[in-house]
């Protein structure tokens, strides 16, 4: 009676230390963290219209592309205008493609088509996430 007594605290012990080694965050979890919280930032600022809180999630290597905020916004409405008022956001897989992260997104736009988004991520030297590029893909299906 004792020995099982003794297995079965034992088996509620190594039980338990599992368990709380798998809670443990591992990088990849919180790298994820913060790149959907930038995502999510950029977002909100494309929908209140703070086109200057939405350029500064890209990375200097965009903003050299698009040298201030009223010219990103155009190309944002020109190319990416999903990206200005989803109705659903789903994120997907943080992928790692040759060493860069790619962070998938499912947008649904205001006429309930489906898109897919690829940002291309990017860790500054300060350890924070910028957006380094985004493309964005109708999914291959009618309007839900």
């Amino acid at each position: 009676m004792f020995k099982f007594l003794i297995l079965g605290l034992l088996s509620c012990f190594l039980i338990s230390g599992f368990t709380l080694a798998e809670d443990k965050p591992t990088e990849e979890s919180l790298d994820k963290e913060k790149i959907i919280a930038v995502i999510d930032a950029q977002l909100e600022a494309f929908r209140s219209g703070d086109a200057e809180k939405a350029y500064s999630f890209a990375t200097p290597g965009i903003q050299r592309q698009f040298p201030n905020s009223a010219i990103f916004m155009q190309m944002v409405m020109n190319g990416y205008n999903v990206l200005r008022q989803p109705t659903q956001v789903e994120y997907r897989d943080l992928r790692d493609h040759f060493g860069v992260k790619v962070q998938l997104v499912q947008l649904t736009d205001l006429n309930g088509f489906i898109f897919q988004a690829f940002y291309q991520m990017e860790q500054q030297n300060s350890g924070e996430w910028r957006i380094g590029g985004c493309m964005i893909q109708q999914v291959d299906q009618d309007k839900i």
